[in-house]
């Protein structure tokens, strides 16, 4: 008599638990970003340069005017376990996992059999809210940013939770560029990977800047949020990637711990696209908070500490061939290359290409010796003597994890891809390494946060809604003082506040109104240790940052 209770709730515990897949149409929307140095076509169906008709390889070009490209495609892998089943959603160049717009309260789309209403990519540049300022006249995508949906705004109107672009409200854009997209991972059944649904929505920020070190860099900011009724165990976010690098066929993989990269470099001197040749990084800028793992992830003294943010924590090679390295095609061996190991969950290890070793230490970093040095474990230089391992196409997964996404609950992850060209294939690595620091440096600082574009939008609010605007710091790098000069209409209050490279406040250096139309901030070198710091200028309407280096 009591059995039958209980076979109620066997039945309904995995309705509960499994979001129900649509039947919507992959999203077919596109566009590029080309405000730095690079050309980079994104989609939102999870794919990052490889999609709809661009499939050739010209999804991803730096120098932008060259026509040469080091990445054929990537795309975004995230999973993890709902009451011990695994749910996946991940892809390599077909079957994707992601269709456009948001998820209701039952964690399906809007529209469980279109989701084509939320088929657009919102690109918004600084030169374009600055020409409307200049002209009245918006861009499509300026006029309608989607804060309906999420997509950030700045407010200058004084009014929260709405977006009047004509009263001062701007998108709130990183970067020189930035575009903005909503996908979920519900919108279609995940046939590549004969797993449910996770349930999950993914804001998504691509952004570049034009100004060096990172001006061919470009960054990818994926904010994920739980819409289903479980948690989310064991979650690990990765990005997918094939490099290309000018020509395939002699390509290495290694990994800089250090500034949480995988990258792709030249086996030899010369490559048949671009000559002397260079190398590309794959990089965790910014991983979430994790779960306690008794590492010091973010390198600030203290381990697991609340909130600690994970950074890069594993790092494999996929080759073209058949066995535990080659792309896997079901979601156990997926999840199994995001937990830094074989996809037949079997160890790496640091000795010949890592797999079925008996010696050499387990790893989850593959190939994270030192090839400008020649220093083991590399691919040059695999150990014990040992030659080195056959160049070829490459492709590799950098990851970060594992975390928890509660039921409602949101967490972000950011991805870097630097590239660089010095004078060698090595030295390649050398300057892409200073390049993947800078991006940290800067990500750190808040560099990377945004920030109001100058000017007056047509009927915006008087004088206290003008932003701040701030002058090049001098000299910078400093060792005794650096000068900040803020220009905004006298009598505006204004507090400026000094901070390290992890955001921690160091110092206020004024805390009152404008004493004119120009107002000197000092920020005194003594007391403070070499690095990177931000000078964070606070209006009514706004703030604008900068980044010194105290010497």
């Amino acid at each position: 008599m009591r059995l039958a209770p209980l076979l109620v709730l066997l039945v309904a515990v995995p309705a509960l638990a499994q979001p129900l897949p649509g039947a919507c149409r992959l999203g077919v929307a596109e566009d590029s970003l080309t405000a730095g140095d690079v050309r980079a076509v994104v989609f939102n169906t999870g794919a990052l340069f490889f999609g709809n008709t661009t499939t050739d390889g010209s999804g991803y070009i730096v120098p932008r005017g060259t026509g040469h490209s080091p990445l054929f495609s990537a795309g975004l892998w995230i999973g993890g376990t709902v009451r011990g089943d695994l749910r996946i959603a991940a892809a390599t160049y077909a079957g994707f996992n992601f269709w456009p717009g948001p998820l209701g309260a039952d964690a399906r789309p809007v529209d469980p059999s279109d989701c084509s209403a939320f088929d657009r990519i919102y690109t918004v540049s600084r030169a374009d809210i600055a020409g409307y300022y200049a002209t009245g006249q918006p861009t499509a995508d300026l006029r309608d940013w989607p804060w309906r949906l999420g997509a950030p705004v700045l407010d200058g109107d004084g009014v929260a939770d709405n977006y009047d672009l004509a009263r001062g409200d701007q998108p709130a854009i990183r970067g020189d560029q930035s575009a903005w997209w909503l996908m979920n991972d519900v919108g279609g059944p995940h046939t590549a990977n004969a797993t449910p649904p996770l349930g999950v929505e993914a804001r998504v920020e691509a952004f570049a800047v034009t100004r060096a070190p990172l001006a061919q860099t470009t960054f990818y900011r994926y904010t994920f949020t739980n819409r289903a009724a479980d948690t989310i165990e064991s979650v690990y976010v990765s990005l997918f990637a094939d490099p290309d690098l000018g020509g395939a066929s002699d390509d290495y993989t290694g990994t800089d711990t250090t500034s949480g990269m995988g990258y792709t470099y030249n086996a030899d001197n010369h490559d048949e696209v671009y000559g002397v040749p260079p190398a590309v990084g794959f990089q965790v800028v910014e991983g979430p908070v994790g779960l306690p793992n008794g590492r010091d992830d973010d390198d600030d003294g203290t381990v697991d500490e609340s909130g600690e943010r994970l950074g890069m924590t594993t790092r494999v090679s996929l080759a073209q061939s058949t066995g535990p390295s080659d792309d896997p095609s079901t979601g156990r061996g997926r999840h199994y290359f995001m937990q830094g190991l074989w996809s037949d969950g079997t160890v790496v290890r640091e000795f010949g290409n890592g797999y079925g070793q008996t010696q050499g230490n387990v790893t989850a970093f593959m190939f994270a010796g030192d090839p400008v040095t020649n220093r083991a474990w590399s691919e040059p230089n695999p150990g014990a003597g040992l030659p080195p391992l056959p160049p070829s196409d490459r492709r590799l997964l950098v990851s970060t994890g594992p975390f928890r996404l509660g039921a409602g609950q949101s967490e972000t992850v950011t991805f870097a891809i630097p590239f660089a060209q010095g004078t060698s294939n090595l030295n390649s690595v050398t300057r892409l390494r200073g390049v993947a620091a800078a991006a940290r440096a800067v990500a750190l600082a808040g560099g990377l946060e945004p920030s109001r574009v100058d000017g007056s939008a047509p009927g915006a609010p008087g004088p206290d809604a003008q932003q701040v605007s701030l002058a090049p710091p001098t000299p910078n790098p400093f060792s005794d003082r650096a000068l900040v000069v803020v220009r905004a209409p006298s009598g505006t209050p204004l507090r400026a506040t000094l901070h390290d490279v992890l955001g921690r406040l160091v110092a206020v250096l004024h805390d009152g109104p404008t004493d004119g139309a120009e107002t000197p901030v000092r920020v005194e070198g003594a007391g403070l240790a070499a690095g990177v710091y931000l000078v964070r200028v606070v209006v009514p309407a706004g703030e604008e940052t900068v980044t010194l280096v105290r010497r």
